[in-house]
């Protein structure tokens, strides 16, 4: 007889996880190096002052997109004569057409030509980015594509928000759908922390144990160090729900972890129950099997097992994007979203790491607060994005419709 599965969790340190690789700090500073004498022919001189400086200034995703930025550039000069930087003004307005011709968003042209200036200043080159051509060929990019950018599907808190019930995935729904292992007591506390806080994925993978500090009646306070919007590192705090605290100390507690990242890489090992055999005998083999006495030998019953090995290391903003995913197609397969086919393979697409951040503004809208005060809470400098995550949201809570709710039944 088999008995259940048997459960092991290897605290952190307990066990060696396989290595991840990921671009150091160190790799992306050669990177933009290498790309910055490629586009000029090592024609001009880097300031390394300014060039350590610029890094220093910026925040890693930042980096990244500068790198990510200036690599598309590269790639389109190389099909073009002469060197990349300086650029002049027709090659820059040549790059604005490539860019359309690949179908590249207004939004994501305008920050590689911002990355291209940035360039230009680390170079100490003349920078014709700003040039009226240039700017209006941006201009006459945004009136043909249009300027309006996708926005990530919202992850809604649920029922209870608001007057009028939310469809499709919500945090409600995808915190249900969590399972009951360490791996899913971990995926609830994220995401339950995510959307109180409404952080940005490079701040929920950032988050330590030593910034949360609980309160008397159950909720708690989440420390930010920094974030996009404060890089100087003057620092906020977050408010925590009771139902959060409670996900975070499930989760830590199932780790062991003690102090630290909060959310880690977790590893799984599972074996398959086995029912008990008897040895073989020479009878029991085909006519013409090899005779293999350890495989011949009698073996015993085995239970199922899995192994959750946790982890020194923070997930990565891909991992939390995983997350979300797999967890609303995990809420799909238990029933608790009516969505099928196209119209389920398009509501997941459309989840990203920022649906947290973007549901909770919806939440906020839908339960009347206005523009200024749902910026002060997602750590905004201004009321633009705050509307532009809310547009569909923010006229049925404005001046107007407060005043006509009341007389046009």
């Amino acid at each position: 007889m088999v008995s259940e599965e048997i459960v092991t969790v290897l605290a952190p340190g307990e066990a060696t996880l396989p290595r991840r690789h990921s671009g150091s700090a160190q790799d992306r500073e050669a990177q933009l190096v290498a790309l910055l004498q490629e586009l000029t022919g090592e024609g001009a001189g880097l300031d390394a002052l300014a060039f350590r400086k610029s890094l220093e200034a910026r925040a890693p995703a930042s980096i990244k997109a500068l790198a990510v930025d200036l690599d598309c550039y590269a790639r389109f000069s190389a099909k073009q004569s002469g060197i990349g930087l300086p650029a002049s003004e027709t090659r820059l307005v040549a790059y604005i057409e490539d860019c359309e011709a690949r179908r590249l968003k207004p939004a994501t042209v305008s920050r590689r030509l911002s990355s291209l200036a940035v360039a230009h200043h680390l170079l100490g080159l003349p920078n014709r980015v700003g040039a009226g051509v240039v700017r209006d060929a941006l201009r006459g990019l945004r009136r043909r594509v249009g300027a309006h950018q996708r926005q990530a599907g919202p992850l809604r808190f649920g029922e209870g928000i608001g007057e009028q019930a939310v469809k499709g995935f919500t945090l409600s729904v995808l915190l249900e759908a969590c399972g009951r292992d360490v791996v899913g007591l971990r995926d609830a506390a994220l995401l339950s922390l995510g959307y109180d806080a409404g952080l940005r994925v490079s701040e929920v993978v950032a988050v330590e144990l030593e910034q949360i500090e609980g309160q008397e009646d159950g909720s708690g306070l989440l420390e930010l160090a920094r974030s996009k919007t404060d890089q100087e590192g003057k620092g906020a705090f977050v408010w925590l729900s009771p139902d959060t605290m409670r996900r975070v100390t499930l989760w830590r507690e199932a780790a062991s972890i003690r102090g630290g990242v909060l959310f880690r890489r977790v590893v799984v090992t599972r074996t398959k129950a086995r029912a008990a055999r008897r040895e073989r005998s020479i009878g029991d083999l085909a006519l013409h099997a090899l005779v293999d006495r350890e495989r011949m030998a009698a073996q015993p019953a085995r239970s199922a097992s899995a192994t959750y090995k946790i982890g020194k290391d923070a997930l990565t903003p891909a991992a939390v994007r995983l997350i979300i995913k797999r967890t609303a197609l995990a809420a799909a397969d238990q029933g608790l979203v009516d969505l099928m086919g196209v119209h389920l393979d398009e509501a997941v697409k459309a989840l990203s790491t920022h649906s947290l951040r973007v549901g909770l503004t919806q939440d906020l809208f839908a339960n009347g607060e206005d523009a200024g005060p749902i910026a002060q809470a997602l750590r905004w400098t201004s009321t633009a994005t705050a509307l532009r995550y809310g547009r569909k949201l923010a006229p049925s809570s404005n001046a107007a419709a407060r005043m006509l709710k009341g007389v046009r039944k």
